[in-house]
């Protein structure tokens, strides 16, 4: 049995926190011992033990825009012996034959499996382009401490490689699959959760209130289509990041503003979330800075609700024009209400792009395939370990 010791920059339940538990609660026990290294307690850390699995909660560290302005750096080097002296410990103690590192941000795990020399495999889930420094800084830090690189999308590899060019052919791209959400209520049942009208027009937006998910956008785009579709609803449904509460007070300021705030319902993070999708018409996707993946367009898909996104960074792998949902420049309110008008004026179409997203999903982006193919990449990295398949193949 291998050992695989995983460092992670938070405790929610968001998209890479998501895709951590379904990877490591899909490996098979029999051959897999993970073991995972959390800044705090909190959901994903629940999540984890409820499915047997080993948690460490300690300084784990991470790096990024706020390191740069004074505070940060002070603080940063506080703490930074503190986190690599911590993973050194967890190293040590648990043996690992490879450390996992989850996040960009976090560069204790790779420190510690430098020193203690242990193989080190880099899963970046971020698209990072401002500030260039901290991007090209952390993009170099991946290229130099890791045996194996793996992205989550084409947009993330060319991303990191444009900041490491050292990296160029070295990173693999696994894409994240999804594992089935709950059983929906019906729209009718989910509707009536929310205070939504049956005949009401309906548009949800799914994801971390914070600068780039393009909450203001949407409010901007939908505020063009109330002549159109008077009853016209919008379903926003998450929270801000951890200490970061100005977010939702700016987005409060924008609803306020848009003059919709009687049409919005403004939901906190929930781990139910299959009743949002249930309840709308579409799902919108308007992030104003490249998304290095696209779980909610994946979660809105495997429901038949189609996606209109903004046209860059993952989800070009993921929405398909025309046929799944419809894709529209980034930052353009216009764009952005031409392409939601389009679907809530003909539900036929929608319906069958709809269909036609369920039908990608479940053949391209499953959970399975994406343990597969962790599995296969482990294994190539794990002499011992491909020796055994090979054994179980012949």
């Amino acid at each position: 049995m291998h050992t695989l010791l995983y460092f992670h920059a938070s405790s929610e339940l968001y998209g890479s926190d998501r895709t951590l538990l379904d990877l490591v609660t899909g490996l098979d026990r029999r051959r897999y011992r993970p073991v995972v290294a959390l800044p705090r307690e909190g959901p994903l850390a629940r999540e984890l033990r409820s499915s047997g699995l080993a948690v460490e909660v300690g300084p784990v560290g991470t790096f990024g825009r706020a390191t740069l302005r004074p505070r940060g750096l002070w603080r940063a080097a506080r703490e930074f012996r503190e986190s690599v002296a911590w993973a050194r410990w967890l190293v040590r103690a648990h043996q690992p034959q490879l450390v996992h590192t989850n996040t960009l941000v976090v560069l204790s795990g790779a420190l510690a499996a430098r020193a203690e020399g242990v193989p080190h495999l880099w899963h970046v889930h971020e698209i990072l382009e401002r500030p260039r420094l901290v991007a090209t800084l952390l993009a170099r830090s991946v290229a130099g401490l890791s045996q194996s690189v793996v992205c989550n999308s084409q947009a993330t590899a060319a991303n990191l490689e444009a900041c490491a060019p050292a990296l160029a052919g070295r990173s693999r791209v696994i894409h994240n699959g999804l594992r089935a959400l709950e059983r929906p209520p019906t729209r009718e049942e989910a509707r009536a959760r929310f205070g939504i009208e049956p005949d009401a027009a309906c548009v949800a937006l799914v994801g971390r209130i914070n600068r780039s998910k393009g909450h203001a956008l949407l409010l901007e785009a939908c505020a063009r289509l109330v002549s159109a579709h008077p009853r016209l609803v919008l379903l926003f449904c998450g929270d801000t990041p951890p200490g970061q509460p100005e977010h939702l007070r700016a987005l409060q300021t924008a609803i306020a503003r848009s003059g919709l705030r009687p049409r919005v319902r403004l939901l906190p993070f929930r781990e139910d979330v299959a009743p949002v999708y249930a309840a709308a018409d579409l799902v919108a996707v308007p992030s104003t800075l490249p998304e290095s993946f696209g779980l909610v367009a994946l979660e809105a898909m495997s429901l038949a609700r189609p996606v209109v996104a903004a046209a860059h960074g993952g989800q070009l792998e993921i929405v398909v024009d025309g046929e799944t949902g419809l894709l529209c420049p980034p930052r353009d309110a216009g764009a952005l209400a031409s392409a939601i008008a389009a679907l809530l004026s003909d539900r036929a179409r929608s319906e069958r792009m709809g269909e036609a997203g369920r039908a990608r999903q479940q053949q391209h982006f499953t959970l399975a395939r994406y343990v597969r193919e962790f599995d296969e990449h482990y294994a190539s990295l794990l002499p011992e370990s491909a020796s055994r398949l090979e054994r179980i193949a012949a």
